[in-house]
Order: C-alpha cells, then structure tokens, then sequence
C-alpha cells in the first residue's frame, strides 16, 4: 500500500487523501470481483437441474428471460469476445458438453474470463503492497502470475466440467440402456420408453434424465426424432450415446425391429466395457512399477546394505 502511495504523492500532496484514494480502489477492485463470482455460481454448480426446471414447467418460465447483466454483456461484446469463428464455436461446444446450454452462457463465460483477467492481477498487486520489502521486480511477476491465472482458469475449469459430466453421462447410461430395452420389449413404443427412463432417472442420474427429457421436449415441438436424439450426442459429446443414435437409425432406416437392435447394442456395449475393465486392469502391473521402486527400493536397500555398513563400521573401529 505504501508503493502505491508515494506513486500518488506526486500528484496529491495530501497523505492521508493518497491512502483514502488507494483504500477505494481496493474496494472497488474487490466489489467487482464478488459480483463476478456470484455470477458465476449462479448457475454453476447445477446447470442441468435448472435447465430441467425450465423444461418440466407449463409455459414459459421467468429464469429464461436474459437478465440486465447479460444484456450488458450481449452489447458489450465487441470489447471483451473474440473474433474467431472457429473458436467461438469451439467454446460453445465445450459449453454445451459442461452442461450450459443457455444461449447466453457464452457472453457470460467471456465476460467471466476478462473480469478474472483484468480484476485478479489488480487485486493480486495490491495485496503484495501490504507487504514491506518487495521490489518493483516482485510486482511485476505477482501480476504476470495473476493474469495468467486469471486467463487460463476459466478454460481449465470448463475442461474440468466437461471431463466430470462426461464420466456422469458414462456411468449412467448402462442403466438406461436397460431399462430402454425392457421397455422396448413389454411393447412400448421409442418416444415412450425414452420418457418412462427420464421419469424414473430423476433422482439417481438427473443429468441424463435431463437430457432425455430435453429429447421429449423438442419431439412434442415437432422436432424429428432422430434429429432430436442426433441434438443429444451435440450436446453431451459422449461417444456411447452416439452409438445408440446410430443404432437406432439404422433401424429405422431399414425397418428392423428397435428392440432387437437395441438388445444386441447392449450387449456389444456390455463386451466394450468389459474389454476396457480388462485393459485398464492390465495396466495395473505396468503403473505399480515406479511407486513400488520408489517407495519400496529405498526401504529394500537399507535393509540389505544396513547389518553390512554397521558390520564394516564396527571393524574399521
């Protein structure tokens, strides 16, 4: 705080005014930053519920209308959104597999980035001014090091939301298959059997039940089936769920019967989960090696070599 103290004293003479302007700067600093966060967590931790409240609900709900912020952002884009084509729709994707299917949630990862960019370095420069000793040298890499937190973050966060709805997605969708073969088999029909996996996925694996029920939604909108299940793989990006698509087009295509396409999928994806367990199990001896040598080696030695160095001391005195 002194640091940037003397920095004002050259244009304010009085002191105590120079520590009031910094005290306030840091304030402000610090304001943005916690708006910026409840921002972020306003929808961050349960996108899909959210999303499935808006869909299960009769008419047009009021969560869906965009708020002031992001109208501010949707303005403002010019000053904080690339130019890219190719990268923002790569990053749209990549939203859509985390689970942010809001057609403004693009703005407000953006706006995310550039206010953890910008706000993070200042914050991160004025905390170090508290501290005596520091050289203008420490500053400069306290803020380099910020900002670049600040500007990988947000893309490490989302990568690690999309790696951990996929494995979400994967785990539970063996149990949806099925449970959809058994429908298909009593004499259900596809739309129905899908339906009756998205009432009865609700509590133990909403975030697919959400997605079946998305499915639902855009068929009763007159969406075709098979474009709406194709919209599905998009949004997920889990490679199982595109196999059942292609199973099920195929079926429809040709006239076969659905659930038997279904039932030998499922037991092709049953012997692909069987060979990937029996891999990664394979894979066990392979990475024990260089825990074991580490952790084991050094104890093994020392009991070899111990008795033997104290033998020889012993004989040396």
């Amino acid at each position: 705080m002194a640091y940037f103290t003397q920095l004002l004293s050259g244009w304010i003479q009085n002191q105590q005014a120079n520590q009031w302007i910094v005290l306030g700067v840091v304030f402000v600093a610090f304001l943005l930053l916690v708006l910026a966060i409840a921002s972020l967590f306003e929808d961050f931790f349960n996108p899909v519920r959210n999303r499935f409240k808006v869909i299960t609900q009769a008419g047009v709900s009021s969560a869906s209308e965009p708020s002031a912020v992001t109208e501010l952002l949707r303005k403002r884009q010019i000053l904080y959104m690339p130019l890219n084509k190719e990268l923002l729709q790569r990053t749209t994707t990549r939203l859509h597999h985390a689970g942010f299917h809001s057609a403004n949630s693009l703005y407000v990862y953006y706006g995310l980035k550039m206010s953890f960019t910008v706000l993070l370095p200042i914050l991160v420069v004025l905390g170090m001014s508290f501290f005596i000793g520091l050289h203008a040298v420490d500053f400069f890499r306290g803020g380099v090091i910020a900002l670049a937190i600040g500007y990988l973050g947000p893309s490490l966060i989302l990568d690690r939301l999309v790696a951990n709805r996929k494995k979400v997605l994967q785990r539970s969708f063996p149990d949806a298959l099925d449970m959809i073969v058994i429908c298909c088999e009593v004499g259900l029909s596809l739309d129905a059997a899908i339906q009756k996996v998205s009432t009865e996925f609700i509590i133990n694996h909403p975030e697919l039940a959400a997605e079946l029920n998305m499915v639902m939604a855009e068929t009763r909108l007159g969406v075709d089936r098979m474009v709406a299940l194709k919209r599905i793989v998009e949004r997920t990006g889990v490679e199982s769920i595109g196999g059942l698509v292609s199973t099920l087009s195929q079926s429809m295509r040709y006239g076969t019967s659905i659930g038997d396409s279904l039932r030998l999928y499922a037991e092709d994806f049953r012997d692909r989960r069987a060979q990937a367990a029996e891999e990664t199990a394979a894979k066990i001896g392979l990475k024990l090696i260089f825990p074991l040598g580490i952790c084991l080696l050094p104890a093994f030695l020392m009991v070899l070599l111990a008795p033997t160095m104290i033998v020889l001391q012993n004989l040396k005195n």
